[in-house]
């Protein structure tokens, strides 16, 4: 019985010993931000609104982040979508364009000039957000399906086909 205790804390010494090389090969980055918010399921309203604002400093950034701030968003970027798709309500024929936007302007903590400069024009993003414009352009829509990883569908109002229609 002794040995298979000797063996136990020699395998788990090892095993520590391989983790502590393979931290070592990861970039500072990524270790740093681990330590800020480690990548695990998401159990609480607290803990989505820091991961949210992490996803958000980050995408601040998207196009200059090293290759472990990368490695770490796309992560949190799936964790987050786990469970939004667990907590969030699901989008019916019931939200419109302008409600589902807005939704996901404010879960981005965006400003109408943040979507402005997404968008290309303050005007439009106020007007999309204002409910005074229904529905984004073609263009549009597939800006912001690629900022806020969505389907298109959700930009686009429920087609109304007339009842006589065959």
């Amino acid at each position: 019985m002794e040995k298979r205790v000797v063996k136990k804390r020699k395998s788990r010494s090892a095993n520590a010993s391989k983790a502590k090389a393979a931290a070592a090969t990861l970039p500072r980055s990524y270790l740093a931000l681990i330590a800020e918010f480690p990548l695990r399921q998401i159990k609480s309203g607290a803990e989505y609104d820091r991961a949210a604002a992490i996803i958000h400093r980050l995408a601040l950034r998207e196009g200059r982040l090293d290759s472990g701030e990368q490695a770490f968003l796309e992560v949190l970027e799936a964790v987050v979508e786990q469970y939004d798709r667990r907590h969030a309500p699901r989008y019916g024929q019931d939200v419109s364009p302008t409600q589902a936007l807005r939704a996901l302007v404010k879960q981005a903590g965006m400003s109408v000039s943040d979507l402005g400069e997404l968008l290309g024009s303050k005007g439009a993003a106020s007007e999309l957000l204002s409910g005074k414009r229904k529905e984004p352009s073609k263009v549009q829509i597939a800006k912001l399906c690629a900022r806020f990883k969505v389907d298109a569908s959700l930009f686009i109002g429920a087609a109304r086909v007339p009842a006589t229609a065959a």
